[in-house]
């Protein structure tokens, strides 16, 4: 268990740091090796597909303009033509990853599978069931979430407001340092962190 823990911080953490240093015309490819680890690099393998990143930065602002999908949409947006597909996956942070960050910083990306879908397909990812971003971008920067649990999930939707697709709920875990920390806290005779 604590492995697999570790693998997936590791993970999450790689996918971070490649999407903070590639540039943005930069390919990334993504692979599932046979023991199931997932792995992202900057160059096409056998059996790698591209995953396609835009990182846009959210400060939890509801959106101005909300896609409305009512039941009807959905079912006839899918069932019209049967060639239709579409799909959406979380591809970081990975599920139950936990995540450290006083400022509560987090990348949140997404991939998304469609065929024969008319139009641009838009994006509103959830953070515990609230609309944390809107818009066209396979990926934000959130800020500002508390410590603890968090529940994310992407929904896809045409540009009429059909939803096509909704990602698994994935589980994060933020983690903070805390201000009663005694070691943490020089006011009580703790060091500051500087043992």
């Amino acid at each position: 268990m604590h492995r697999l823990v570790g693998k997936g911080i590791v993970v999450s953490m790689f996918v971070s740091l490649l999407l903070l240093a590639v540039p943005s015309d930069a390919q990334v490819y993504r692979k599932v090796l046979e023991d199931g680890t997932v792995v992202y690099t900057d160059q096409k393998e056998e059996g790698a597909e591209q995953v396609s990143l835009n990182v846009t930065t959210s400060e939890f602002a509801p959106p101005k303009d909300k896609f409305v999908a009512t039941d009807a949409d959905t079912d006839e947006a899918i069932d019209t033509d049967p060639q239709v597909s579409a799909s959406v996956e979380i591809v970081s942070p990975a599920h139950e990853a936990t995540v450290r960050d006083n400022e509560g910083r987090l990348i949140v990306a997404w991939a998304d599978r469609v065929r024969n879908v008319r139009g641009r397909v838009n994006y509103e990812l959830y953070v515990d069931g609230q609309v944390a971003y809107q818009g066209l971008a396979t990926g934000v920067s959130l800020e500002g979430l508390n410590r603890g649990e968090h529940r994310l999930q992407v929904r896809m939707y045409n540009e009429q407001g059909a939803e096509l697709a909704r990602s698994d709920t994935t589980v994060i875990y933020m983690h903070q340092a805390s201000i009663f920390n005694p070691a943490l806290n020089n006011n009580t005779g703790g060091t500051s962190g500087q043992n």
